[in-house]
């Protein structure tokens, strides 16, 4: 296969997924490899609580202080609320109708967690 071939070519691509390819302006196995994702998030190095910009995407290493708290709201949806820590503050991390996180966090113990500040 060379670049300049047709991405109909490509095994696995059908005339659907064509019309999608080429609606975003991708024609031949170049246009393919050269097309890269619009935002990138680095997960590789995690971040301090304190040094996290307010609405900034992040990958943070802290200690889960307490059980996952359980919170109703309207229409039987919940929210679930966990309290971490690290060496340079406190964070309330919060998620929506996912229950089933309760039994994931062990108190005192080390965890990631990719976090929206």
């Amino acid at each position: 296969m060379n670049l300049t071939e047709d991405v109909k070519y490509i095994k696995g691509v059908g005339p659907q997924k064509v019309k999608l390819l080429n609606k975003i302006g991708i024609f031949n196995v170049e246009d393919l490899i050269t097309y890269y994702p619009r935002g990138y998030e680095d997960r590789s190095k995690p971040k301090n609580i304190c040094e996290c910009a307010n609405g900034e995407v992040a990958l943070i290493e802290a200690v889960a202080m307490s059980r996952i708290v359980d919170s109703r709201i309207s229409k039987g949806r919940t929210i679930q609320r966990l309290t971490v820590i690290d060496e340079t503050g406190q964070a309330v991390i919060t998620w929506f109708n996912q229950p089933y996180l309760k039994s994931k966090f062990q108190i005192r113990k080390e965890i990631q967690i990719l976090w929206k500040s």
